[in-house]
C-alpha cells in the first residue's frame, strides 16, 4: 500500500515536470514557407517509397510503429529546419521542442498513410524529390507507468520510376 502511494507522488511529481525537458519558449523558425518550394511535391510522379517504422528496445526487442499514421512532407528549407528545431538536432524525440505553427499551406502539401502490423509502410505515385517520412512509436512496459519511444523521422530521395526503401528507425 505504501509502495503505491509513493509510486502516485512521485508519478503526480513527474508529471508537472516533463515540460522541463523541452527548450524554454517556443522556437522560430528563421526559414519562411514558400509553396512554390514545395510545388514539386503535389506533381504526379512514378515513384514509390516502401518503408518500416520501429524503435529498438534497451534490451533488444524491436516495436514497431504500428496502426500509427505516417507522414511525407516536402524537404523544403522551411520544413528541413522545423524538424531540426522540433527534434534538437536528432532524428528521435520524446518531448521535442515547441517551435511556431505552420502557415496552414504546409500541412496542404503533406501525404499521409498507415504503418501497417508489421511495421511496413507504402506511399506510391509520389514526384522525384526529397522527403522528411515521419511517424511516432510509443509502448509501456509491463507494471510500469510511463510510456517509451518517441516521434522519428528520416530523409528521403525519391526518383520516377524506382522504389525508394525508408526505414525510420530515429537512427
Amino acid at each position: 500500500m505504501i509502495r503505491a502511494l509513493v509510486s502516485l507522488l512521485l508519478l503526480g511529481m513527474a508529471i508537472p515536470s516533463l515540460g522541463g525537458c523541452q527548450l524554454s519558449g517556443t522556437l522560430p523558425i528563421t526559414a519562411r514557407y514558400d509553396p512554390a518550394a514545395a510545388a514539386f511535391a503535389r506533381k504526379p510522379g512514378t515513384g514509390r517509397i516502401e518503408g518500416q517504422a520501429f524503435l529498438r528496445r534497451d534490451y533488444g526487442r524491436l516495436v514497431t510503429a504500428a496502426g500509427e499514421r505516417v507522414f511525407l512532407i516536402p524537404a523544403t528549407a522551411y520544413a528541413v529546419e522545423r524538424f531540426d528545431k522540433l527534434f534538437g538536432g536528432d532524428r528521435r524525440s520524446y518531448y521535442g521542442n515547441s517551435v511556431e505553427d505552420p502557415p496552414p499551406a504546409y500541412y496542404d502539401d503533406r501525404r499521409e498513410t498507415k504503418v501497417e502490423m508489421t511495421g511496413k509502410f507504402l506511399f506510391e505515385n509520389v514526384a522525384p524529390g526529397r522527403y522528411i517520412v515521419a511517424t511516432r512509436v510509443f509502448w509501456t512496459e509491463p507494471k510500469s507507468f510511463f510510456t517509451f519511444g518517441g516521434a522519428m523521422y528520416d530523409i528521403v530521395d525519391v526518383r520516377n520510376d524506382e522504389t525508394t526503401v525508408a526505414v525510420v528507425s530515429g537512427k
